[in-house]
Order: structure tokens, then C-alpha cells, then sequence
């Protein structure tokens, strides 16, 4: 399996127009290929990313990312990275050419220029990024990326994995939360977790809710269950992963509205939900802010 993650950011960007005019020497190029650059390029500055061959991997390798502010409602753009930066070393000392299949006509093409080859691989591979640690820098990524763009309001961030494995709970997200631990009473945030999944979309909402009640100790507070709209839906941009949907989700109070708080929550419940029994292969978390703030009486 090649784990792959997808960042969304919903809310609103005003461009700067200098950073979205065409680029006079690729007047064709289109405004949707312009965050890729601006992605991949943030990734390497931070060491998140390097280019495939390098010799440290960082967190992911860049897939994709998109602007699409100006196509949709919502969706401001997307970024698509994939986990697997320790993939096994090709062992070109035990290549061999493959034998042409029985049906090959060598009339019909120049033999000289066909050869078929089995490349082997060294058992040299590493293990994938785990999704918790690589999910809050890669939010913090795509938030810098579309920043440098405009001035962005983001009202809720999404991360959709597919081609997941099981994995026992990470205590690690524990003891990064000295972060937030003089929380401001006037950026104390209230906001709405919801969930779509391969399956078990009928459960995994309550048994996410149980795994995490109580693990943000004072600082971030889950639950209780809440009914939530269609546009607070996860998952819905990626229709073709087929991910199933409850309408509930699961209120939390955030100690800010930042990065690193949307990350913290996400990283905690894909941690929870890869740790069940049922552990979904691809599962989909958006945080959405509810709108208000929430102020320590």
C-alpha cells in the first residue's frame, strides 16, 4: 500500500493580483496549477518534502495541489501528498528482459526498439509516514501556500486519507500539548468534527468519541455528539473514494483557531480511528469553526 493523504482549506481568498496573473512566459498555463509550485516548493523550504532520489526522504512527496477559490463555493484549494517516501531500492544487478507475450507480432513494430524488463527491488524498505505526525504540518503547508496568494479566511480545514493501515495509538500527541497550555480566554474556539470512512461510517463516529474524550485534557474538549448540515459534511470532494457519511459529528472547543490546533485534532482522530478493530483504509476529518468564540466567563 501507498498511503496517501488530501488537504482541503474551505472559507475565502482575495487574491493578490500580482501572484495569480498569468505568467507572461506560460500565458496558456492555467490558475489551478499555480499552487503546485507554491506547495511543493513551502514543503522543501520546511523539509516536509524533498524531491524523489534525495537522500532524506522528509515527510511525503507532493502529489498534486490545486487553487480553486475561484471555481467553487467553499473549497479555496487542495493539496495531495503520498506517506511512502522509503519505497524499497530497484536492483538493476538482478534485472532481466521478460519474454514478449505469446500474441506478440514483431511485424507490426521495430523488435530493436521493444525491450521488456523485470526490475527486482532490495528488501530495503522503510515504513510509511505515520498520518499523525505528517497531518499537522502538511495543514500548516497548504494554510502558508495559500497565503502567499492573498489573504485567506479559513472557516475549516479537511484531511482525507486512503490506503491506511492499522496502527496501535501514538502516545506522542500527548505530549506535544504544553503547546497550548496557557490557552488566551478570548481564542478559546468552539468548532464541529465530522467523519466519512470506508466503512463503518454507522459507528465510527461514537467509538472515535470514546477514544478521544478526555485526551486534550483541559486544553481541547470533545463531545458531546451533534447533529451537523450537509455542507459540514467530510469527505464529500472525493466522491470517487465512495466514503460513507453519518449526519452527526462530534463538538469540540478549540484553544485557538490556528494550525496547530485544527492539526493537533485531526492527527487525534485519524490516531483513534486507525487504532479500532475496524480500522477504515480511507477516512476523511474535517474541523469546521462554528462560528462563534468562546470566552472564559
Amino acid at each position: 500500500m501507498n498511503p496517501t493523504l488530501l488537504v482541503d482549506a474551505f472559507g475565502s481568498l482575495i487574491p493578490i493580483p500580482e501572484r495569480v496573473a498569468p505568467d507572461p512566459e506560460s500565458p496558456q498555463q492555467d490558475l489551478e496549477g499555480y499552487l503546485w509550485s507554491a506547495f511543493r516548493n513551502r514543503s522543501e523550504h520546511m523539509r516536509w518534502s524533498t524531491r524523489e532520489g534525495s537522500e532524506a526522504p522528509g515527510l511525503w512527496f507532493v502529489h498534486e495541489a490545486e487553487l480553486t477559490y475561484h471555481l467553487e463555493a467553499s473549497r479555496i484549494g487542495f493539496a495531495q501528498v503520498g506517506l511512502d517516501v522509503n519505497p524499497a531500492t530497484p536492483d538493476f544487478e538482478r534485472m532481466r528482459e521478460l519474454e514478449p507475450p505469446p500474441d506478440f507480432d514483431p511485424s507490426t513494430v521495430d523488435p530493436s526498439q521493444v525491450r521488456g524488463a523485470a526490475v527486482p527491488t532490495l528488501d530495503d524498505a522503510g515504513p510509511p509516514t505515520d498520518p499523525a505526525i505528517a497531518i499537522s504540518p502538511l495543514i500548516q503547508c497548504l494554510d502558508d501556500s495559500l497565503r502567499w496568494f492573498g489573504a485567506a479566511e479559513i472557516s475549516a480545514y479537511q484531511v482525507t486519507g486512503y490506503d491506511l493501515q492499522p496502527r496501535p495509538v501514538d502516545h506522542f500527541l500527548s505530549s506535544v500539548l504544553a503547546w497550548f497550555s496557557v490557552p488566551v480566554p478570548s481564542e478559546i474556539t468552539p468548532a464541529t468534527i465530522t467523519m466519512a470512512s470506508s466503512h463503518g461510517a454507522d459507528t465510527l463516529v461514537t467509538e472515535v468519541l470514546d477514544g478521544i474524550q478526555g485526551t486534550g485534557f483541559h486544553f481541547f474538549e470533545f463531545g458531546p455528539l451533534v447533529d451537523v448540515p450537509g455542507d459540514y459534511a467530510a469527505g464529500l470532494d472525493w466522491g470517487w473514494l465512495g466514503l460513507e457519511r453519518r449526519q452527526v459529528g462530534i463538538a469540540v472547543t478549540l484553544p485557538e483557531w490556528s494550525t496547530s490546533a485544527v492539526g493537533w485534532t485531526i492527527s487525534r482522530v485519524f490516531d483513534a480511528a486507525l487504532s479500532l478493530d475496524s480500522a477504515p483504509q480511507a477516512l476523511s476529518v474535517r474541523v469546521t469553526r462554528s462560528g462563534g468564540v468562546v470566552g472564559a466567563g
